[in-house]
């Protein structure tokens, strides 16, 4: 592992890192009001990397849902991911298999989109994605072992406007990834199966269903479109 290379992934990290403060802030304190101690919180961001999954865990929780609920929830939610890996396998064929796959324990949507900015003109390396996932996870982690500290201080985090923080940082990083026309398309042609498929599934079911059809229909468009200009 070249230190460059782990330096480099680190800086990466920096605007994520941002991102996740206040979201695992707000995470920390959420959890904290449903009943979850400090280590519980905090040991939930260690084993569940995954943002939006803890959220709904969170609400589960709260609206006194059981447990297989969250855990279904989340397996339904993250199944995004599944597309995620499998279009990195190319760029990370020079990385121990081993390596890799502990290394994208770190996979999320952020991580994501930053490392195919970056895979576009170089090369993956062990020291750029260990840098890059690694310090965007201990972020999270410190930034909920603050939020669940503070929990009992704070008992309104609307005031705060932390909602926000979640949507802004995704625009951001669809602005890092569009390069072309066809990046523009799919991401309109997206958001707008995201929306309509919201609008016509019931409410307690469209969390889990439009986020996944639209990631779907929006890869195979993307795939349509690529193969057309070659």
């Amino acid at each position: 592992m070249k230190k460059q290379d782990l330096v480099e992934g680190i800086k990466a990290s920096f605007p994520i890192v941002l991102g996740y403060l206040p979201l695992g802030f707000a995470f920390g304190v959420l959890a904290t009001e449903v009943g979850m101690t400090i280590f519980q919180a905090t040991l939930m961001s260690v084993m569940c990397f995954t943002g939006a999954g803890q959220y709904i865990a969170i609400g589960v929780l709260q609206a006194g849902g059981a447990i297989i609920t969250a855990i279904v929830a989340n397996l339904l939610v993250n199944l995004r991911y599944f597309l995620f890996a499998t279009s990195m396998v190319p760029h990370l064929k020079d990385i121990p298999t081993g390596i890799a796959a502990a290394l994208s324990y770190g996979l999320t949507d952020e991580t994501y989109a930053v490392a195919m900015t970056y895979y576009q003109k170089n090369k993956a390396t062990t020291g750029y994605v260990a840098g890059l996932n690694l310090t965007s996870h201990a972020g999270w982690i410190g930034s909920t072992l603050l939020g669940a500290w503070m929990g009992t201080l704070i008992t309104n985090t609307d005031q705060f406007g932390l909602g926000f923080a979640l949507p802004a940082m995704y625009t951001c990083l669809l602005v890092f990834v569009i390069t072309k026309r066809s990046d523009v398309i799919v991401a309109l042609a997206s958001a707008l199966l995201c929306l309509i498929v919201g609008y016509l599934i019931p409410v307690s079911m469209s969390n889990l269903s439009n986020i996944i059809i639209a990631t779907l229909i929006g890869a195979t468009l993307g795939v349509f479109l690529n193969d057309k200009r070659n």
